[in-house]
């Protein structure tokens, strides 16, 4: 199992009904990215989560962190490399602006995603997103959803980008400015959109009400038939 201070605050085992007892898919909460021991402890584990015949990768409360850290999560989920999403950040020159020139952009991306050595879970995964997945977390949603890895379910993600410029404000405020723009491997836009679900679940008033997880229990239901 994993550790909370790995960024990992819930792990649970499901039958095929979605009760909470016994073998059957695997649940990852997953509340962050700022610390690659997630990374390590996950691998740690990797003879457990390969013994799971589905596995649920929760990022509805992920607000990021580091995009390696993601990718390196990603690394132990694939047999074959995966391309980074790509970037681009503003190369702002005054004299250049006051002759009247265009805007020029420095573009990059994040690389190719290699699968990591050793043991890889391989079997069906479902990733669960929501309004709160922001940053790095998207930057790990845009290369799963292009990989064609598996099923992304809940609600659109944040639509933030990355690398935050950190201003100190009067009075001992802060503040924070992005500086980069970035997209899917393939070049599709989520800032200010989001990362769209492939399957969108959203709980009602009711549900929440209730304490019922209606896009768990959406991806529960998909791996189950993924199975059969």
């Amino acid at each position: 199992y994993l550790d909370g201070d790995a960024g990992v605050t819930r792990v649970e085992t499901y039958l095929t009904d979605g009760t909470r007892s016994g073998g059957g898919s695997l649940y990852f909460d997953v509340s962050n990215f700022g610390s690659d021991e997630v990374v390590k402890t996950a691998a740690a584990a990797m003879d457990h989560i390969c013994a799971a015949k589905g596995l649920v990768l929760d990022l509805r409360r992920n607000g990021g962190g580091s995009t390696s850290v993601g990718y390196a999560l990603l690394s132990g989920m694939t047999d074959k490399p995966l391309q980074g999403a790509k970037w681009k950040t503003r190369q702002y020159l005054p004299a250049r602006r006051a002759w009247g020139e265009p805007e020029q952009w420095y573009e990059g991306d994040h690389g190719v995603i290699q699968p990591r050595e050793g043991r890889r879970y391989l079997g069906p995964v479902v990733l669960l997103v929501g309004p709160s997945t922001c940053s790095a977390a998207e930057d790990f949603v845009t290369v799963f959803q292009c990989s064609g890895r598996g099923k992304v379910i809940g609600q659109p993600t944040n639509g933030s980008t990355g690398q935050p410029l950190f201003i100190d404000l009067p009075g001992g405020g802060k503040a924070r400015i992005c500086t980069k723009w970035d997209t899917y491997p393939d070049g599709r836009e989520f800032v200010g959109i989001g990362c769209i679900p492939d399957v969108e679940v959203a709980p009602t008033r009711a549900d929440i009400a209730a304490g019922k997880d209606v896009v768990l229990e959406k991806a529960i239901t998909l791996l189950r038939d993924q199975m059969n």
